[in-house]
């Protein structure tokens, strides 16, 4: 009885309940539908801010996206009338946007960090616009996708200077905030400077107290582009030739009247406009750029400095430099040799360059440069046609279509193809000549008896010196020469498939030991590995074989997949780091230099590692963003 009469009271109870929330079924009906309004409109902030963000433009610009955006028919409510409470305009709203998108981000990338099992760090320090000594912190994994860059973090070192000590200690500490562990570092990849790659105390030697088996890389575009500039420094000729090409940038450069003139001039003898570059010893390629306007231009430089050297004792110095024989060859000279070194670093300056590929670039380029020694380029070769003697004078006799710069760039490609000079090359470059039109200046070269020999010996010298620096800067370590022992394509050259190998394995499985199983175990997998590569993966390349393993084969060779991990993420270069800086200027201008440090993050974190609008979950960054705390969007 008593049983009954509780299960009918139950019922009683149930049935009311029932009744009560049918009855406030469309009050419900209405809150919801207000709060999806209201969702709606915190996702639409989210996107404008992630929109600025993403273009890397003030916060003050958020109100007129939204203005903008109200105007092609976007529903903001009241957000926008003037006498609103609730704007969301101000750089601290802006803020909490960002911040909310900037977290998301990063969480996904610390996700897959976490997943690779490894990764390595890519790290540089730097002064910003404001002054202020910072370290750029950069971690690259490897997922099923291939390798992910991800910005950690973009730090002041607001204590002390960026000493070594300084940089391991944020580096650490870092990496504990983010919960990455720091025992799966397997590599780090920093510039040359003393303070990151020294032997006694530089960052990557202090790191080894905490990973004694870490591998510290040298950054291939700057190694390219010290090989380059030491080469010119060693050279007396070489740098008495920079130092006239930076006095000729400073000459125009410092004045619009004489700039103007050099226009002008250009104009007269039908030359391109071209404005004379800078040489710079932080961007790798500004010497090609500036010989090239040199080569382009040189007849209306003589022409105006001819002029200007009549009132201008500084015209008249640099006239007598750029009309010596010597300096008219080594501009051909460096015309013919630049062009190699700068197709090495733009070759080197991809985010994801594997070790696989700098020693044949390297060494095809040192292959050119002998060529270069042998056998004179094409520019070269054109000296002796354009350098003429008319009487007792030694002129520069050139074609107009040599200031094209689709004539430069068929010269350029035709040492990039050299395959040997025939008879019939010559002949047609005569005949081609001999209907071209001159420039109708013909400037007089000086000293061309005394320096002619001395031009060809510094030209040699200068070669020999590049190749040599080349050679000496890209000996690759043990760890590097012994990871190649895992690329399909060296396995399946191979004389032997069962003997290749298995020495350099073993130092791989003793420099990843922390990561890995026994030795046996490695080894093991390793020789079915080189059986499976030969037979399905003859010419993938290194991180396809990486990613395919990853998919496939994960149960049957963890540890060879680990040690594939640990070889595909070694960076081999610190570029994300020199356009991580660049980002860093383009956002914190001169005028925008009081950004404190979490919206500086915030902002690159959506410009650089932000997917596009359209592949953004905003509904994980409102969630974030309301969760900080009650906004007033949903007190209404």
């Amino acid at each position: 009885m008593q049983n009954a009469a509780f299960f009918a009271a139950q019922k009683h109870l149930d049935a009311v309940a029932r009744s009560t929330l049918k009855s406030q079924q469309p009050l419900q009906r209405v809150i919801a539908d207000q709060l999806h309004k209201d969702d709606a409109l915190g996702i639409r902030l989210l996107q404008t801010a992630y929109h600025i963000g993403k273009r890397e433009l003030p916060k003050e610009e958020f109100r007129h996206h939204l203005e903008y955006a109200s105007s092609v028919g976007a529903d903001f409510g009241s957000l926008l009338t003037e006498n609103a409470k609730v704007t969301y305009c101000s750089n601290r709203s802006v803020s909490e946007l960002q911040c909310a998108i900037s977290e998301v981000i990063l969480e996904d990338k610390l996700r897959n960090i976490n997943r690779s099992g490894v990764f390595s760090l890519v790290l540089d320090e730097s002064t910003d616009n404001a002054n202020k000594k910072r370290v750029l912190l950069y971690s690259q994994c490897v997922s099923e996708d291939g390798l992910e860059y991800c910005l950690l973090s973009n730090k002041q070192i607001k204590d002390g200077s960026a000493n070594a000590i300084n940089i391991v200690n944020l580096v650490v500490s870092e990496l504990k905030e983010k919960k990455i562990d720091i025992s799966k570092m397997v590599g780090v990849s920093t510039d040359g400077a003393s303070v990151m790659t020294g032997k006694t105390g530089g960052v990557v030697q202090r790191l080894h107290e905490y990973l004694p088996n870490i591998v510290g890389i040298h950054c291939v575009a700057h190694r390219t582009a010290l090989a380059t500039s030491q080469a010119a420094r060693d050279i007396p000729d070489m740098c008495s030739y920079s130092r006239t090409m930076c006095n000729v940038f400073r000459y125009f450069h410092n004045s619009a009247l004489r700039s103007n003139r050099l226009r002008e001039i250009q104009n007269i003898l039908k030359l391109p406009e071209l404005r004379f570059t800078e040489l710079n010893s932080v961007r790798w390629l500004s010497m090609e750029t500036a010989v090239k306007a040199m080569y382009r231009s040189y007849p209306a430089l003589v022409m105006c400095l001819e002029r200007d050297a009549v009132t201008d004792s500084t015209a008249k110095g640099l006239f007598n430099e750029v009309t010596q024989y010597k300096f008219v060859a080594l501009t051909h000279l460096m015309m013919d040799v630049l062009p190699f070194m700068g197709r090495l670093s733009k070759n080197f300056q991809y985010d994801t360059i594997d070790f696989t590929k700098v020693q044949p670039l390297v060494q095809s380029t040192c292959d050119s440069m002998k060529d270069l020694s042998e056998v004179p380029g094409v520019f070269m070769t054109k000296l002796d046609e354009f350098v003429t003697k008319d009487g007792d004078k030694v002129v520069y006799q050139r074609p107009l279509s040599e200031s094209n710069s689709d004539v430069v760039k068929k010269g350029v490609t035709h040492n990039y193809e050299f395959d040997g000079f025939s008879e019939s090359d010559v002949e047609d470059s005569d005949t081609d000549n001999e209907d071209d039109e001159s420039v109708g200046f013909l400037p007089e070269l000086k000293y061309y008896t005394q320096q002619k020999g001395s031009v060809i010996s510094t030209c040699n010298r200068y070669v020999n010196k590049l190749v040599e620096n080349l050679e000496n800067r890209f000996q690759d370590s043990e760890v590097l020469s012994a990871m190649s022992v895992v690329v399909p394509e060296n396995i399946c050259k191979s004389d032997s498939v069962a003997k290749y190998g298995n020495d350099q394995f073993k130092v791989l499985v003793k420099q990843f030991a922390q990561n890995l199983d026994s030795e046996e175990k490695c080894v093991s997998e390793y020789r079915q590995y080189k059986c499976l590569v030969n037979g399905s993966y003859k010419s993938a390349s290194l991180l396809d074989i990486t990613t395919t393993f990853m998919k496939k084969y994960a149960d049957d060779f963890p540890n060879m997949v680990t040690i594939l991990k640990c070889c595909s993420v070694l960076p081999m270069s610190s570029v994300k780091c020199e356009r991580g800086f660049s980002t860093q200027n383009r956002i914190m201008s001169r005028l925008r230099n009081r950004l404190n440090n979490q919206a500086l993050d915030d902002q690159m974190r959506i410009s650089e590692d932000g997917p596009s609008v359209g592949d953004f979950d905003f509904k994980k960054a409102l969630e974030k963003w309301k969760a900080v705390k009650v906004r007033k969007l949903y007190r209404k």
